[in-house]
């Protein structure tokens, strides 16, 4: 059979991907295509609040339907924040957007800070066509990395995406937005970060979605990227991770001042592939199984090719939520359980875990055993993935005494259910002042993974006019690190022992007050006032 020409094929395959196009957007050309009615509704807006779904159309003679309109949006805000330690803004040693209490590892972490912080001013525009197509651009100028604003501050975008709404009960949306899961907010003035890592594991995404209303329910659903991507380098698990994450939720409104939701995020997380990661740097570019060990036993062989094998731990969560309002009360709270939801949400405790079976050995309560056996153990050094399991959640009260006075209060909890996958801190560096680090929590070695986090808070507002408030909100932090357990409890008085041969060494505890204690603890308080110029 004569072989088909390089035209032919190209042709072919131009016009097979067309077909694939056209059945993959069809559904879309039937919506547009939609017979057009008349209605008096507004389009939904998807919003947190549930009583702004139930908002009047305004008394307005309608406009063109081709008319692009154009709105600003955002505040200027600035905070003075003081507290009587060290804290981390997501990783970083600064009060910027301050999530946890850091361990003290360095002598000046007990010192007091303070700081006047203008970088959480918003800014952002709103683009119209007609009624059913809206685009939204939304930044502001936080750097965690940085403790002050300064000439080269940059934007951070918040939110870039468009949304189209054929109809009042459908909307699909495209770009970075809130992310569909765990879709309830605290009320804080710390706004930068939400209590994130103390409850609120939410944030933003990039994400394409849709959103259907039928009566009192709202049902969403989108994929988007995984992990916290914040760095210009591909990442394994952002781009290079070939599945995305897929979320669902679904929110009821029984009545216009109370809303409950419920979501789930999930993917497969990969975190390694020895075939393709940066370990084959500088080796031989195609993967060639004849390059093995000729002389390898077929359990070597058998070790070896599972050391090889690609990582994929499964991540992901679901989340319970509420927003209630009640006259001058309101209320909002949130309940979320799942595995490695850091390196799904990036604003949680529960990031995967990476050590080896030689180390997770050593550094457990066994790891005073010694003979041939538990020495061999001691030195494996095969790659092991954990998966450390977090159950959070929050509560926020705001209660507005008058027109232009209120008070609130907020607490939140996250906790890993299993903090024996986490790695410790370096036992014999906790008695020294650490070097300075660049993100605190990168390696866990030098603090230990967080194993609880806690945030308990206090505010108040005043608005002497409609857009303008002044605020004072204190915060307290308690973050507890994971030591190694071979050095607690019975474990810290052997030194080691053979069971094969019955010998054993006892060793000295040494006081444990001279080594920087797991418990970090600190108080803040932020007292600022922002102009909200949004329409």
């Amino acid at each position: 059979m004569t072989p088909a020409p390089q035209g032919k094929k190209f042709l072919q395959g131009k016009v097979y991907t067309f077909l694939m196009l056209l059945v993959l957007f069809f559904p879309f050309f039937v919506l547009v295509a939609e017979p057009k009615k008349k209605t008096n509704s507004i389009p939904t807006e998807i919003p947190n609040d549930p009583k702004e779904s139930e908002a009047k159309p305004e008394l307005e003679s309608p406009k063109p339907i081709s008319e692009l309109q154009f709105k600003m949006t955002g505040m200027v805000k600035t905070d003075y924040a003081y507290a009587n330690g060290s804290v981390l803004s997501f990783g970083f040693d600064n009060l910027v957007a301050p999530t946890m209490a850091k361990r003290q590892i360095q002598a000046r972490d007990s010192e007091p800070r303070s700081g006047i912080y203008p970088t959480s001013s918003l800014l952002g525009t709103e683009i119209s066509y007609g009624t059913k197509l809206k685009g939204i651009f939304e930044a502001d100028f936080v750097d965690v990395s940085k403790s002050s604003i300064g000439p080269e501050t940059k934007p951070r975008v918040r939110q870039i995406y468009f949304k189209y709404t054929p109809n009042t009960s459908f909307e699909i949306f495209m770009g970075r937005t809130w992310d569909l899961f765990a879709g309830v907010f605290p009320h804080s003035f710390n706004s930068s970060a939400f209590m994130s890592a103390s409850g609120n594991i939410g944030w933003q995404r990039e994400q394409i979605g849709i959103w259907y209303k039928v009566g009192k329910f709202k049902f969403g659903s989108a994929i988007g990227t995984t992990g916290f991507h914040n760095d210009p380098q591909v990442k394994i698990n952002v781009e290079r991770n070939s599945m995305p994450t897929v979320a669902a939720r679904i929110d009821w409104l029984p009545t216009t001042n109370l809303m409950f939701t419920t979501s789930a995020i999930g993917t497969k997380l990969k975190v390694s592939d020895p075939y393709s990661d940066s370990s084959r740097d500088g080796s031989y570019l195609q993967y060639d199984p004849s390059r093995s060990d000729p002389n390898a036993t077929p359990v070597s062989g058998f070790l070896q090719k599972e050391s090889n094998r690609r990582t994929n731990l499964t991540s992901g969560g679901v989340s319970f939520g509420f927003t209630w309002k009640w006259g001058p009360l309101e209320s909002r709270g949130e309940v979320s359980y799942g595995a490695n939801l850091n390196s799904v949400t990036a604003s949680s405790i529960s990031q995967f875990q990476s050590t080896t079976y030689g180390a997770e050995f050593t550094d457990s309560q066994y790891g005073f055993l010694s003979g041939s056996y538990f020495t061999d153990a001691k030195t494996n050094t095969r790659t092991k993935y954990n998966s450390p399991r977090e159950v959070t959640g929050f509560l926020s009260f705001n209660y507005e005494v008058s027109s232009q006075f209120g008070i609130g209060i907020h607490g939140g909890v996250s906790k890993i259910t299993n903090p024996e996958v986490l790695i410790g801190a370096d036992y014999n560096q906790l008695t020294i002042s650490r070097s300075d680090s660049f993100q605190w929590t990168s390696n866990p070695k030098v603090m230990g993974a967080v194993r609880e986090n806690q945030n308990y808070g206090f505010r108040m507002y005043f608005d002497p006019e409609e857009r303008i408030r002044f605020f004072i909100q204190t915060d307290l932090f308690r973050t507890y690190y994971k030591d190694v357990d071979r050095y607690s409890g019975q474990s810290a008085h052997i030194s080691s022992y053979d069971p094969f041969t019955g010998v054993g060494e006892l060793r000295d505890p040494g006081n444990k007050y001279v080594r920087s204690s797991s418990l970090g603890e600190v108080y803040s308080i932020r007292l600022g006032g922002l102009f909200r110029f949004d329409p």
